[in-house]
């Protein structure tokens, strides 16, 4: 019997350390020439952006000019500008990892990103712009008073840092793995030359800046597609990468057929219902409406209708990059299981933010292979300036205008800049210890920014019922259940208030942003609305009506029916859904392992 044991052992070892070797993972190692050249390209980018900011500072003489480069920005110049502002360095690089991480399910991310893009520009921005001021806190303070203003000011604070931290670790990461720096110096360095810049020039430097980054960004972004998709056999299609995306669907077909479920993700195991993408789009749609720093470009045309014609030239730049990066990701997945995982190598979350280069280095010469590396930088500076200038002036001139109501012009400029700088540095120490994926806290601004800014914004706008107490009180519980909802996925005091599986976070809008509705309007409606007529006159003006009518915007159905539609999605969300299906199709063993990876 012993001998057999051993007859045993000694025939079997070698298979049986086989199947417990660990899983083998890519790790990404770039040449010599793809690091030298990135440098070179990065040094290069970087004294651009520096000398634009220090040349701009010779146009700042008021406050005007600091916060809203004296609503003087062009309509390209603004689109390009918007177009930057809004496709971060997440969405440069993160996208492409949870594309490979969701599969077709970013489908509907990227539909709901253009599409918030689309109402942000028809239902709030011209307003805004009409009211005349420099942020969208500064709307909310004059709408609503002093302590709306504040809390909308917090608010912003807390989405901004979520936000930011996103764009902070890709810049660590870039520097950490292409110029073999520490992820502390590379995120030091790169976040100190943005903060410079912006704080330098304000609003004039930022404008030109990210008109300037938007074309770097487009370039970094086609040109190393094209190729790629090129060397994946997409041929002359590849030129125009949509197109590309398209001819390989095919490819994809055969090699991972789960990756067109729309109602599964990864390995096909975990059910979506249509619940989870009503979520995406209460949270990246209606919370896109939200964001300060996209609201506040709109602050810069030099009147209503140039601020319409760089939306459309806006929606039309962004959404070819949208989907340039949708077809990037596409490659990535089919590239990781066509090529890699062949090899027994997976994928880490950590490697899935670099696809777009691996992939670069593996296709495409050195000197091409080098600006995702620019464009990826670019992305991440224009998005981080962006969000300075609005800490800067969310603090620097909103709250300290309201503690210092009589302050001096010059006064509130050097606390503009103070505060670009000071939220510059707080970034920097919060990004130390940042989430895996680049996408993650970014998703989460978006889930804070449609609990709390989005119901005031269009209300406010929309329904002169909405008052002080009724803003205040939706601000404080959309803003708490965004935070709450999300840290415990969608549980509050052992009550599952999101049922939407595991990956349930990502959606957790569905419950909060209602909520934030419902109550803006119950408690507008149950303490009396707007009496003020000063502020219903506002309402009208920033319509573009010339005189006032009491009864305009003032009726009953627009808010009951949000309200009504708000209490079925709070309710809704909670209810278990049915059985999960089965896949769309069904799929072996190893097919399931290489969608894993």
């Amino acid at each position: 019997m012993i001998r057999l044991n051993l007859l045993f052992l000694i025939l079997f070892a070698p298979a049986l350390a086989l199947a417990q070797e660990p899983q083998k993972f890519y790790v990404f190692e770039p040449s010599s020439n793809l690091s030298m050249l990135g440098f070179i390209y990065t040094i290069i980018m970087v004294t651009m952006f520096l000398v634009v900011g220090w040349m701009s500072k010779n146009r700042v003489a008021t406050s005007a000019d600091y916060f809203a480069a004296g609503r003087r920005v062009g309509p390209l110049s603004n689109a390009l500008a918007m177009t930057s502002n809004y496709m971060s360095l997440a969405t440069f690089l993160g996208f492409t990892a949870l594309l490979w991480k969701l599969q077709f399910l970013m489908v509907a991310i990227v539909m709901s990103f253009l599409g918030g893009f689309v109402m942000i520009s028809v239902a709030v921005a011209p307003c805004l712009r009409r009211w005349g001021k420099y942020t969208s806190m500064q709307f909310i303070g004059d709408r609503y008073g002093h302590t709306a203003k504040i809390i909308a000011v917090l608010c912003m604070i807390l989405l901004a840092q979520l936000y930011l931290i996103g764009q902070m670790k890709g810049i660590g990461n870039v520097f950490q793995v292409m110029f073999h720096w520490d992820y502390t110096t590379g995120l030091i360095v790169g976040g100190l030359i943005v903060t410079a810049y912006v704080t330098i020039g304000g609003m004039y430097g930022l404008s030109y800046n990210q008109t300037l980054q938007a074309i770097i960004m487009g370039i970094a972004l086609f040109v190393p597609a094209a190729i790629i998709l090129w060397k994946l056999n997409a041929g002359v299609a590849s030129l125009f990468p949509p197109f590309g995306y398209a001819k390989l669907v095919p490819d994809m077909m055969a090699a991972l057929p789960t990756y067109f479920d729309p109602f599964s993700t990864a390995n096909g195991t975990v059910p979506l219902s249509s619940k989870f993408h009503t979520g995406i789009i209460l949270s990246i749609a209606f919370g896109t409406i939200g964001l300060p720093h996209i609201a506040m470009r709109y602050f810069t045309a030099p009147s209503v209708r140039a601020g319409k014609l760089a939306s459309m030239w806006g929606i039309f730049f962004i959404g070819l990059v949208f989907f340039t990066t949708l077809a990037i990701g596409f490659g990535a997945k089919l590239y990781t299981t066509n090529v890699l995982n062949p090899q027994g190598l997976a994928i880490q979350p950590k490697e899935a933010d670099l696809l777009v280069v691996i992939m670069s280095q593996a296709f495409t010469p050195a000197w091409i292979a080098a600006l995702p590396i620019a464009g990826a930088l670019a992305a991440g500076m224009s998005t981080i300036g962006g969000l300075l200038m609005v800490i800067g002036t969310g603090i620097g001139h909103d709250i300290y205008s309201t503690i210092v109501p009589n302050a001096e012009d010059n006064k509130k400029m050097k606390m503009g800049l103070f505060f670009t700088a000071f939220g510059g540095i707080v970034t920097i120490l919060l990004a130390l210890n940042p989430p895996d994926f680049l996408l993650t806290s970014v998703i989460w601004a978006f889930v804070v920014a449609s609990s709390t800014f989005t119901p005031v914004l269009i209300l406010g706008i929309w329904w002169k019922g909405t008052n002080r107490i009724g803003a205040i009180s939706g601000m404080v519980i959309g803003g708490a259940l965004s935070i709450i909802l999300w840290w415990t996925k969608g549980n509050l005091f052992g009550w599952q208030l999101i049922n939407l599986g595991p990956l349930g976070y990502l959606a957790t809008a569905i419950f909060s942003a209602s909520a934030a509705w419902f109550v803006t309007i119950v408690v507008s409606f149950v303490t009396g609305g707007e009496k003020d007529e000063k502020i219903l006159h506002e309402v009208d003006r920033i319509h573009g009506w010339k005189d006032y009518n009491p009864q305009r915007y003032n009726g009953k159905a627009f808010p009951v029916g949000c309200a009504v539609v708000a209490l079925a999605l709070m309710v809704w969300s909670a209810m278990p859904d049915s059985p999960p299906r089965p896949p769309a199709a069904a799929q072996g063993a190893t097919v399931t392992t290489v969608a894993q990876r």
